[in-house]
């Protein structure tokens, strides 16, 4: 499984995002037609697979509950994660607390990241892209350099 590439997207009034086809073709049938839909960082969404999922669930369980940030860390990825299955549009509903929270209004780019999808308003990446997103010759050499690109 493996989600790559970028898609121009909206939302329905009903606040419906049709995955791409591509992405929903990738999704093993394990995961029962659903995603985990999540705040991101730098304002964006996280769609992940339910299997992911359950990794991240595990990566965060290991955190202490005793520590303040990684209570507060745990909390604020998890607090307004929502299950969700695509009907047979492909649609999935995104929890307008989420919509907030991205800024996310109409247009959606829907993005693959490997094991996760990123949802982004479009103006709101072109700002990031703009201020931190890009690298550096030497940072994407010395990156490319750890994965034999």
């Amino acid at each position: 499984m493996s989600f790559t590439g970028e898609y121009n997207n909206s939302l329905d009034q009903k606040h419906r995002l049709s995955v791409p086809a591509k992405f929903r073709k990738s999704l093993k049938p394990i995961n029962d037609k659903t995603f985990v839909v999540c705040k991101g960082f730098d304002k964006c969404l996280f769609l992940y697979p339910v299997e992911e999922w359950k990794i991240v669930e595990e990566q965060l369980t290991s955190l202490s509950s005793i520590k303040g940030t990684h209570r507060n860390f745990i909390r604020n990825i998890v607090r307004h994660a929502n299950y969700v299955k695509y009907d047979n549009q492909g649609r999935i509903a995104i929890p307008e607390v989420l919509l907030k929270y991205s800024n996310i209004k109409k247009d959606v780019l829907v993005i693959g990241m490997l094991k996760k999808i990123e949802l982004w308003n479009p103006a709101t990446l072109n700002k990031f892209d703009e201020k931190e997103g890009s690298l550096s010759s030497d940072d994407f050499e010395g990156l490319a350099d750890k994965i034999n690109f």
